[in-house]
C-alpha cells in the first residue's frame, strides 16, 4: 500500500469544509444519521459522523478528491437493499449517499437506451422505460428501493436473467469517480464499440472497491406484450429439472424461479398466497413473456399440458389476468413473510451445478442438523440460472452465530464447487471466505487492480477483502 497508512483522527474540520461546498441540506449528522439503517432486514445505522449527499458527478468528484487529500475513508450509499454488509460504515469513515443523484437524464427509443444517475430507482426505470414502449429486465424484489448504481456495484441479476442477463449485460456505458476524484467518462451508447479496453467491465459488480458509479447508459428492450405465469408443484427434484429443461424451449421462457417444500410451507400460510396443494416436494413458477400474445398463450399452456400428460406435474394454477400474475410472484417474493416468521435468520445467495442443487439443499441441512441443536432453513431461488437462496435461523441468538453459520454452509459449498455469491456480491460479511473460493492468483489480481484505482484503500475499504 501507498499513500495514507492510518486513519484521520478528527473529520469534523473536513465535514465542515465539504458542507460549505455542498450547500444546505447536503450534509446530514446526528439523529438524521440514526434513523438510518445500513441493513434491510435490521435496524443498523452508520456510525458514521457525518453523510454527504451530493447532487450531481461534480460534487462526488469534489468530495472524494477533498476526501482523498485528508486521507479520509468513505463508504457508498445507494438504495441500501444490499444484505452483505456493503453499506456498513465506522466511526471513522464517512458515507456518501446517492440518493439525491435520481435524475433520469434521457430516453432514446430508437437506440434502446436510458441515460440515468446512479440513484435512480430501478423501479423509476421501468416505469419510464414502459413510458416509451420499452423494457429495462433487471427485477428485483426491493425495485422500489434499490439503485441503479447499488445493482451495477453488485452486477444484479433478479427473477430474469435466463432471458435478458445480469445486470452486466444490460449496460452499455458509465460514468465514474475514482478515489482520488478524477472522472472516467466511459458513457458509450454503442452495443458495438471495441475502441481500447472495455473500462466499465472493471467497475460493474466491483461493489463501489474502485471507483463511484455516478450514471449509467442502460440497455433497453421493446416492451414485451404477453405475459404468461404460473405455479405447478412437483413430487421429486428429478421432475424439476426435466421441466427446466423443456421450458428452455420456449424462446419466451423469462423466469424459472423453484421453492422447496420449507419456504412454500411458510408462506403459504399467508391464505392469499395458497394457491396451490401446500403437500408438494417442490413449486416452480415459470413465466415467459414475448411478443405474440396468442401464440405465446398456446405455447406456454401447451408447455404445461404436455408436463401434467407425462406426469410430470402435480398441480398448476395459470394466471388469467395481470393482477393474478402479480399474485403469483408474490408468493415467490415473500421476503417480508421470512422475516416475520423466521426472524433473524442467515441469508445465501449462491450459485450451484442446478443438477445437483437438491442434493446441496440436503447436505447443507444435514451439516446444519450436526452443527446447531436447533435449526430451521428454507430454500428457493432462480434456478434456471443456478441461483439458490437459502435462509438459516438458529434461535434467538442466530446473528451472534452469523460466523459459525456460515463457516458450515459454505463449507458444503466449496465442497460442491459452487460460488460464494451469485449476486449480492462479497461486502463485509463474506469477506473472510473469498480466499476459499477463488485461487489465489485470482486474489491477488484482484488486489492489484485495486491498489492501482485506489493505492491508500479509502472508498468502501472493508468491503470484498481487507487491505
Amino acid at each position: 500500500m501507498t499513500g495514507s497508512a492510518t486513519e484521520p483522527a478528527e473529520p469534523s474540520e473536513l465535514v465542515e469544509r465539504l458542507s460549505q461546498a455542498l450547500g444546505s441540506g447536503a450534509v446530514l449528522t446526528g439523529e438524521d444519521i440514526e434513523a438510518r439503517s445500513c441493513d434491510p432486514f435490521t435496524h443498523l445505522p452508520p456510525a458514521s459522523p457525518a453523510l454527504l449527499r451530493p447532487r450531481s458527478t461534480d460534487e462526488v468528484a469534489a468530495i472524494l478528491a477533498q476526501c482523498h487529500a485528508a486521507g479520509q475513508p468513505v463508504v457508498i450509499h445507494g438504495g441500501r437493499t444490499g444484505v452483505a454488509g456493503g453499506a456498513i460504515a465506522s466511526a471513522s469513515e464517512l458515507v456518501v449517499s446517492l440518493e439525491r443523484m435520481n435524475r433520469i437524464i434521457e430516453v432514446d427509443p430508437i437506440g434502446g437506451t436510458m441515460t440515468v444517475e446512479a440513484g435512480v430507482a430501478i423501479e423509476a426505470v421501468q416505469d419510464a422505460a414502459a413510458a416509451h414502449g420499452l423494457f429495462y429486465p433487471i427485477d428485483l424484489g426491493s425495485k422500489g428501493t434499490a439503485t441503479v448504481g447499488g445493482t451495477i456495484a453488485t452486477n444484479a441479476g433478479g427473477n430474469r436473467v435466463i432471458r435478458w442477463g445480469m445486470t452486466r449485460q444490460n449496460i452499455l456505458g458509465l460514468e465514474v469517480v475514482l478515489a482520488d476524484g478524477t472522472v472516467l467518462d466511459l458513457l458509450n451508447r454503442f452495443i458495438k464499440n471495441n475502441t481500447g479496453y472495455d473500462l466499465k467491465q472493471l467497475f460493474i459488480g466491483s461493489e463501489g472497491t474502485l471507483g463511484v458509479v455516478c450514471k449509467a447508459v442502460l440497455r433497453l428492450v421493446p416492451g414485451p406484450t404477453s405475459q404468461n405465469v404460473a405455479l405447478v408443484s412437483l413430487d421429486s427434484f428429478a421432475k424439476v429439472v426435466e421441466l427446466l429443461g423443456r421450458a428452455r424451449g420456449l424462446p419466451q421462457l423469462s423466469a424459472f424461479e423453484v421453492m422447496w417444500q420449507d419456504y412454500y410451507a411458510i408462506v403459504s400460510g399467508d391464505p392469499a398466497r395458497r394457491l396451490v396443494d401446500p403437500a408438494a416436494a417442490f413449486y416452480v413458477l415459470v413465466e415467459a413473456m414475448g411478443y405474440d400474445e396468442e401464440n405465446d398463450r398456446d405455447a406456454f399452456t401447451g408447455l404445461l399440458e404436455q408436463a401434467f400428460e407425462d406426469g410430470l406435474v402435480v398441480d398448476a394454477v395459470i394466471a388469467s389476468s395481470g393482477k393474478q400474475a402479480e399474485d403469483i410472484w408474490r408468493v415467490r417474493e415473500g421476503s417480508e413473510i421470512l422475516v416475520r416468521e423466521m426472524g433473524p435468520f442467515i441469508s445465501f445467495d449462491i450459485s450451484v451445478d442446478i443438477r445437483r442443487a437438491d442434493e446441496f439443499v440436503v447436505a447443507v441441512r444435514a451439516a446444519l442438523a450436526d452443527a446447531f441443536d436447533a435449526c430451521r432453513s428454507v430454500a428457493f431461488g432462480h434456478l434456471g440460472d443456478s441461483n439458490i437462496h437459502i435462509g438459516v435461523h438458529v434461535g434467538p441468538d442466530t446473528r451472534e452465530r452469523t460466523h459459525e453459520i456460515e463457516a458450515c454452509v459454505y463449507g458444503v459449498l466449496r465442497d460442491f464447487g459452487g460460488a460464494l455469491t451469485a449476486e449480492h456480491g462479497i461486502g463485509t460479511l463474506k469477506r473472510d471466505f473469498l480466499p476459499e473460493h477463488v485461487s489465489p492468483a485470482a486474489l491477488a489480481t484482484m488486489r492489484q487492480v485495486r491498489r492501482a484505482l485506489d493505492p491508500d484503500n479509502l472508498v468502501n475499504r472493508h468491503v470484498m477483502f481487507e487491505s
